[in-house]
């Protein structure tokens, strides 16, 4: 059977007189990949010419992109401007799930249709111009119940997704580790779940036959079951897999933890290799990044510390993110409950920055941290006028600008977040008297990479201490303390 899946290709093979083997292929034809080789094969069993079978392989065959028409409600609360702006929002993710959008409607209602979610005129208007556009997907900006999807597909003859579903296949598509193929089917299956007579017509009979007729389960019970039985099963494997990754922690010491939050396609992972090196994956598509990436980050002479400050770069949050995902990718979002510090990372030089940055913080307090700090970033600034960023650092006071692509202000940022841990670090001497066992005790305890050594009567220690615990030093019982440049 021939395969039309995305990407796949057709295995031809071609045979020739290897005295007179033509070598390269002709044009329209692609030998297989490095290490395909050729294989002699001899047709004659009394020593006939030997001939060389070789492989090839047809150019990968094309999958059309969806033509998908894109559909959202404004209710009183709401405006058609405002609506607007989340439709392109949604045309982004659909570009990411590798449709074309050919078409876009904001509908004002004063409440939602419970039967076909824009009443059935609409709908007869919205088919008449997907008919026209050709479109043969209808994406809706907001979550469709299984009744009111079933009515819209009967009216339409295409196929209807809701934005949650949408959310979901980018998230199967890049899922790329086991961990987050589990947690994006787990996710799926719950969705699916209360959706399962929408996808089979045959779910509502009985299985029938001789000797099995009477009360029995519908098939529709049966598959429901099998999917229970499913979820059930992926949740233990999500289990092992959060053990696995609190035995990691566990490893990492007490090493400092920062995690790089933000709304997707903000320049989270950018930020994160422009900071410590690494090689993030960096794309300018919406979940890019879905399973966790940790990066050392190491701490400058001046921190006065060996130890260097653990980078967690996450999946990013987004507008009505759903609620199935979040439950599921619980394992992955519980590297963010072990930081010590949030860099919150906006897109300056988006138009709704600072509802992006509510909906991020929204999510934030739904992970218990409690007693965590965070400092934004507002990344893009080469984007935005500079009078625009003034007013935004008026605004917020102890931000930080940044322009992650360019590096501006990158170190800055590396200060701060040695700031938050280390403190300032002052070179100071200590001089206590050496029969003075438990101030040079409490000495040490406050310096790092201290040094030690008799002078007279007295003990005399050098290293590094925070401005802020240099008071201690100085009100130990009979120290001397002088700052070194």
């Amino acid at each position: 059977m021939r395969d039309y899946s995305p990407g796949a290709r057709d295995i031809c093979y071609h045979y020739v007189d290897a005295a007179s083997d033509p070598g390269p292929a002709t044009q329209g034809q692609r030998p297989a990949a490095p290490g395909a080789g050729v294989e002699p094969v001899r047709f004659s069993n009394k020593g006939g010419p030997a001939y060389v079978k070789k492989r090839y392989e047809t150019a990968p065959l094309r999958q059309a992109r969806e033509r998908a028409y894109l559909v959202g409600v404004s209710l009183p609360r709401s405006s058609i401007a405002r609506e607007r702006e989340y439709l392109d929002e949604l045309e982004q993710l659909a570009a990411t799930a590798g449709a074309t959008v050919v078409g876009t409607t904001v509908q004002a209602r004063t409440r939602l249709d419970g039967a076909t979610f824009v009443g059935t005129g609409k709908a007869q208007a919205i088919k008449e111009e997907c008919e026209q556009l050709g479109a043969n997907l209808l994406i809706v900006n907001n979550d469709l119940s299984p009744a009111q999807s079933r009515n819209l597909e009967k009216i339409l003859n295409i196929n209807i997704i809701d934005r949650t579903e949408l959310i979901l296949d980018i998230f199967a598509k890049h899922a790329q580790t086991r961990q987050a193929r589990i947690q994006v089917e787990l996710a799926q299956l719950a969705y699916l779940l209360p959706r399962l007579r929408k996808l089979w017509d045959h779910l509502s009979r009985q299985a029938g036959g001789i000797g099995t007729r009477g009360p029995g389960e519908t098939q529709l019970e049966v598959d429901r079951r099998r999917v229970d039985a499913r979820i059930t099963h992926l949740k233990l494997q999500l289990k092992k897999f959060e053990r696995r990754k609190d035995t990691v922690r566990k490893s990492r010491g007490d090493y400092p933890i920062v995690a790089i939050v933000g709304y997707t396609n903000a320049g989270k992972s950018t930020l994160m290799n422009a900071l410590t090196g690494a090689d993030t994956l960096v794309q300018d598509r919406l979940f890019a990044t879905l399973d966790t990436t940790t990066r050392k980050l190491a701490a400058s002479k001046n921190s006065g510390s060996r130890d260097p400050i653990l980078m967690v770069d996450t999946v990013g949050f987004i507008r009505r993110l759903p609620h199935h995902l979040i439950e599921s990718f619980k394992a992955t979002l519980g590297d963010i409950a072990n930081a010590d510090l949030y860099l919150h990372v906006v897109d300056v030089s988006h138009s709704a920055f600072l509802e992006q940055m509510e909906i991020t913080d929204v999510t934030l307090r739904t992970i218990e941290n409690p007693g965590v700090k965070t400092i934004h970033i507002f990344n893009k600034i080469d984007r935005v006028e500079e009078e625009f960023a003034a007013g935004v650092a008026h605004r917020y006071p102890d931000a930080l600008f940044v322009s992650a692509a360019q590096r501006r202000g990158v170190e800055e940022l590396k200060n701060r977040v040695e700031e938050f841990f280390f403190g300032r670090m002052m070179s100071v001497e200590v001089k206590l008297p050496a029969t003075n066992g438990k101030a040079i005790a409490k000495a040490k305890s406050l310096l790092r990479d201290s040094r030690g050594r008799m002078r007279g009567t007295y003990f005399v220690l050098r290293g590094m201490v925070e401005s802020r615990n240099i008071s201690q030093l100085e009100n130990l019982d009979g120290a001397r303390v002088k700052c070194m440049p």
